[in-house]
């Protein structure tokens, strides 16, 4: 009888030993082999954040294309516009009327300061003669000259008023946007419309500043647009006039040696730098 439990206790020992050997063994084999041989899963899994670090950089930095010359065009004075011909996209000339203004009040007022000027004028044209002949005082004379030249600045002030009744092109390019209508009543300072110079393009990145041996002006490097899918060769004309201490990075600007027509502002793409020599 004590032989059959003694043999009983053995077999159950035997069989959990057996039972938590087989529950280690497949973590175990995970790494470790049956001779002894590290697993390569283990090997891949560790050497994965290394070749994310290579890959970062190899990464492209990214531009935008931007105009060198843009404006928003916006109201001087307060009243009702009556000439807003030009729509979005369409070209313009340098000098061109965009936008026209009702000024019949203001063009009262100058005519009614020229006929003010007219009358000074000529009253001191007659004090003139009236003192050689000293029928009247210098300081009547003197009031008279004033008073002319009074008059003139009043003319003076009324033709800048008109001047503002009228918003001439800056220079040629392009409308990019239109905010307001023609017969609208705007107030100074409302915007009216932002053009561009298509013609006069620039692109805008920002680099690490490790890289300032690559970022000289007059280096070369490539933009491959992201809406034509066309690469092209731009060179470096200046960089930004500080390096940013949190981010350690710089504004860099270049201009596309030869512009094609399909490219816009607005346009961003991934920047290839050339490495330094």
């Amino acid at each position: 009888m004590k032989k059959t439990s003694g043999l009983f206790l053995t077999l159950c020992f035997v069989f959990l030993h057996s039972a938590v050997t087989f529950a280690v063994a497949p973590e175990f084999a995970a790494e470790v082999d049956g001779i002894g041989n590290v697993d390569t899963k283990a090997q891949e899994q560790s050497s994965e954040p290394t070749m994310s670090t290579d890959a970062s950089k190899e990464q492209l930095l990214r531009g935008q294309i931007k105009a060198r010359e843009s404006s928003q065009i916006a109201s001087e004075i307060a009243g009702r516009i009556s000439h807003l011909k030009i729509r979005d996209g369409e070209r313009f000339k340098a000098g061109q009327l965009l936008v026209g203004f009702s000024c019949e009040q203001e063009e009262a007022q100058l005519s009614k300061a020229k006929a003010t000027l007219d009358k000074k004028a000529k009253t001191h044209e007659v004090n003139k003669k009236l003192e050689k002949l000293r029928s009247i005082s210098t300081l009547e004379l003197d009031v008279t000259k004033a008073e002319e030249a009074e008059a003139k600045a009043d003319v003076r002030v009324m033709q800048a008023m008109l001047e503002k009744c009228s918003i001439k092109a800056p220079f040629s390019g392009k409308v990019v946007d239109v905010t307001a209508r023609a017969y609208q009543s705007v107030r100074p300072g409302d915007p009216l419309l932002e053009i561009i110079n298509e013609n006069d393009l620039e692109v805008e990145f920002i680099a690490p500043s490790k890289s300032l041996p690559e970022l000289k002006p007059g280096n070369t490097f490539k933009v491959t647009l992201d809406e034509t899918g066309n690469s092209h060769k731009a060179v470096i004309i200046r960089l930004g006039g500080r390096v940013d201490p949190v981010s350690q990075t710089i504004k860099v600007y270049g201009r596309i040696t030869q512009n094609a027509a399909e490219i816009l502002p607005g346009m961003s793409g991934a920047i290839q730098l050339t490495p330094a020599q």
